[in-house]
């Protein structure tokens, strides 16, 4: 059989594994609203500065057919399709995405509409991290970062891709993307952050508020303010979730308030295929 570049190719084994997530989700989440959407999506022009679509081809009327690559922007045109909605809103999904880089990827997520800071935040999290523990997982570790920080200093899309790398390079200790590269570690980063940066004590006092909630949550904490996340539409504290064994993210997600019209919102994903490696 011929494999695509970049397709991963899922053998029985990796699929058994698959249905036991799926299986798992649906006895953790049941007090949510499991959710199942469709998979090929109208995509237009002005949704660019949100997401990068999987495009299948253009229409007559200049928007294109895509293949869903974000759970949260389907949700959100579903949510705003309904005459209404009772929030707040609990909702759960397990199903794929897809990128012009890999291809098709399968997730597991959670949404909250209409819950605020920081109730939303630490249901997100520490359910993710439950999930996972109930799969056999270990010595979790939790990041957390704010966007409210990342974009005000964040001056260009230069700036965006040094954070992304966590690159040093060229910058001097005067440069304020050297200390929030620096700003990586315990609670104790964010007093000397704020201290340094005193417009951004509110934003260090919603994470350290978060860290303390979080310490019931079986999963290490620690602080990464030049945490940055792919989407646009992200607006307050960030997170990702490592395993030991794995190098990149298993987990990830956060606040975006107002893109379900002015409601406040926050969500999180499990990366299956990343997940895989572990189990």
């Amino acid at each position: 059989m011929l494999i695509p570049e970049g397709e991963r190719f899922f053998n029985f084994e990796d699929s058994k594994k698959l249905k036991d997530t799926f299986v798992k989700a649906c006895e953790l989440f049941r007090d949510y609203n499991f959710i199942q959407l469709p998979t090929l999506e109208v995509y237009h022009p002005q949704d660019a500065k949100l997401y990068k679509p999987f495009l299948i081809c253009t229409q007559s009327d200049g928007s294109y057919l895509a293949l869903r690559s974000d759970w949260t922007i389907s949700l959100t045109r579903f949510l705003n399709s309904l005459r209404k909605v009772d929030l707040p809103l609990k909702v759960f999904y397990w199903g794929p995405v897809f990128s012009p880089k890999e291809l098709e990827g399968f997730q597991m997520g959670v949404e909250l509409v209409g819950f605020g800071f920081p109730e939303g935040e630490y249901e997100v999290i520490s359910r993710l991290v439950e999930y996972l523990l109930s799969l056999g997982l270990k010595d979790l570790s939790v990041i957390l970062g704010h966007m409210g920080i990342v974009k005000k200093l964040c001056r260009s899309e230069e700036d965006k891709e040094r954070l992304r790398k966590k690159s040093f390079f060229g910058l001097k200790e005067e440069d304020s993307m050297y200390h929030l590269l620096k700003a990586y570690g315990g609670s104790e980063v964010l007093g000397e952050f704020s201290k340094k940066f005193p417009e951004f004590s509110a934003e260090c006092e919603e994470l350290r508020r978060l860290g303390e909630l979080l310490k019931d949550c079986k999963a290490k904490v620690f602080y990464d303010l030049s945490e940055i996340r792919t989407q646009e539409y992200y607006t307050g504290i960030v997170f990702e979730i490592f395993h030991p064994e794995v190098g990149y993210p298993i987990a990830g997600g956060g606040r975006y308030d107002n893109l379900f019209l002015q409601s406040k919102a926050v969500g999180g994903a499990v990366y299956l295929e990343a997940l895989l490696e572990v189990l």
